[in-house]
């Protein structure tokens, strides 16, 4: 019987030992969830707050590339208009202004270094959003089409248009005009320019007359003014997106 009683204080004492220690280990592999719950929060922060950058960086361009189609196109239609215009009537610098607008080929180049990097390493994972991690992946698919139409244009302006030009026009002053051009060759370049002296006086004035009353000229205005708007329509359809994301980014970090 006193065996037996010691045996059963022994077994009692072995079993609350195995019972602490089961506990300490559950409490420490608590401790370390909770530790890399608290970095994968930290880290998920940090990486939002780069996207929210990225995506803020493109919505800005495609706004650029965006106005600067608007302004091809307005000068495309003042163009046309310039062919009622008897060449003394018309203001040659004027002229050349918007020719140069016309052979401008803005494209949307997006900065996706974050957005790769999560996709390429992997790591999408660390976003808890589901909405965003979807979001985020399906973008780059969403600028084919977009870009297919700046080829389009691209090819356009210098295979045909740019060519006509050179043959129908002198192009030095158009040239000029796009330096002298500051607030539209910013929005071009996203670079801002310091005032720079003009070198239009080593260019002298072209009559326009026998290109603004060639047929093939009203042609490529009109192939540059369908393209431009498709275009646009294209850039729209992206900037909504980048808005989306950009929303849910704002959404998450308020969270």
């Amino acid at each position: 019987m006193l065996t037996e009683n010691k045996f059963s204080k022994y077994l009692l004492y072995a079993v609350g030992e195995i019972v602490l220690v089961v506990i300490g280990i559950l409490i420490a592999l608590q401790i370390n969830n909770w530790n890399q719950s608290i970095q994968n929060s930290k880290q998920e922060k940090q990486i939002l707050t780069q996207l929210l950058e990225e995506y803020k960086s493109n919505l800005n361009q495609i706004d650029s590339k965006i106005f600067i189609r608007n302004e091809i196109l307005a000068s495309s239609i003042k163009l046309l208009n310039y062919r009622n215009t008897k060449s003394p009537s018309i203001n040659i610098d004027s002229l050349d202004r918007h020719i140069s607008r016309t052979i401008t080929r803005p494209t949307f180049d997006p900065e996706l270094s974050v957005s790769n990097e999560l996709t390429n390493s992997g790591k999408l994972y660390l976003l808890s959003n589901s909405e965003i991690r979807k979001n985020i992946s399906a973008f780059p698919s969403s600028l084919s089409e977009l870009k297919e139409e700046e080829i389009i244009t691209v090819n356009l302006v210098e295979e045909r248009f740019y060519p006509f030009l050179i043959e129908h026009y002198q192009i030095g002053r158009l040239n000029i005009e796009f330096l002298d051009d500051e607030k539209f060759r910013e929005k071009v370049s996203q670079i801002t320019f310091s005032k720079e002296k003009s070198l239009k006086e080593l260019f002298k004035p072209s009559d326009p007359t026998e290109l603004l009353q060639h047929p093939d000229f009203e042609d490529y205005l009109s192939s540059i003014i369908v393209n431009t708007t498709y275009t646009n329509d294209q850039s729209i359809g992206v900037k909504y997106k980048i808005e989306k994301i950009i929303d849910l980014i704002n959404k998450e970090l308020k969270k």
